[in-house]
C-alpha cells in the first residue's frame, strides 16, 4: 500500500495562508452539498472547489497557491505530480442523520489522494484494503498530510464542531 504521512511539509507562509483562507474573516464561498459520496447518503457538507477535472473547473484565483501546497508534500515525500484531478476544501459537521460517510473511492480512474487536515477535530478517516478491511485509521490533526492510493475509505463526522480538510486527487 502506498501511504505517506507528514506534519512538517508546509512552510509558515503556507500555514498562515490556510489559516486565513479558512477563517471567519475570509470571504471565500462555500457551497452546501446534500451528499458526500453517494446519492441520498445525507452526508451534508460545505465545499469550496479549487480544481475539478470532472467538471472542467480550473478558474479558482488561488489555484496556483494550492498547487504549491501539494508540491510541498510531494517534494518532501520524493514523488512528482503529473496531473491534479481535484482540489477542494470540505467542511463537515454532525448533522443528526448519519455518523459516517459511506465507503467510497473518489474516482473510477487511477489516482492518489492527499488529505491535509486544517484543524484538530474528531471525525477519523478510515482507509480500507480492496476487501474493505481497515488498513489505517487517521485522526485529524491540524496541518497533518496523509496520502494514499485510490482505495476504499470513509470518514466519521465530527461529534461537535467542524472538520476542515483540504482534499487533493492526482496522478504521480
Amino acid at each position: 500500500m502506498f501511504y505517506k504521512e507528514s506534519i512538517n511539509f508546509l512552510s509558515e507562509e503556507q500555514k498562515e495562508f490556510l489559516n486565513l483562507f479558512c477563517s471567519q474573516k475570509s470571504s471565500i464561498p462555500f457551497y452546501w452539498r446534500p451528499n458526500a459520496a453517494k446519492e441520498n447518503d445525507n452526508g451534508h457538507h460545505f465545499i469550496h472547489n479549487i480544481i475539478n477535472k470532472d467538471t472542467g473547473y480550473y478558474n479558482n484565483p488561488n489555484k496556483i497557491y494550492f498547487e504549491k501546497i501539494l508540491n510541498s508534500f510531494a517534494k518532501e515525500q520524493k514523488f512528482k505530480i503529473k496531473e491534479i484531478f481535484r482540489c477542494a476544501i470540505n467542511y463537515t459537521f454532525y448533522n443528526g442523520k448519519i455518523d459516517k460517510v459511506p465507503v467510497h473511492i473518489d474516482h473510477i480512474y487511477k489516482h492518489k489522494q492527499l488529505l491535509i487536515y486544517l484543524n484538530d477535530s474528531t471525525g477519523d478517516t478510515v482507509v480500507l484494503d480492496k476487501k474493505e478491511k481497515p488498513l489505517k485509521i487517521i485522526k485529524p490533526e491540524k496541518f497533518k498530510g496523509v496520502c494514499f492510493n485510490c482505495l476504499p475509505h470513509y470518514h466519521y463526522f465530527p461529534i461537535n464542531g467542524i472538520r476542515k480538510v483540504l482534499v487533493y486527487t492526482f496522478l504521480c
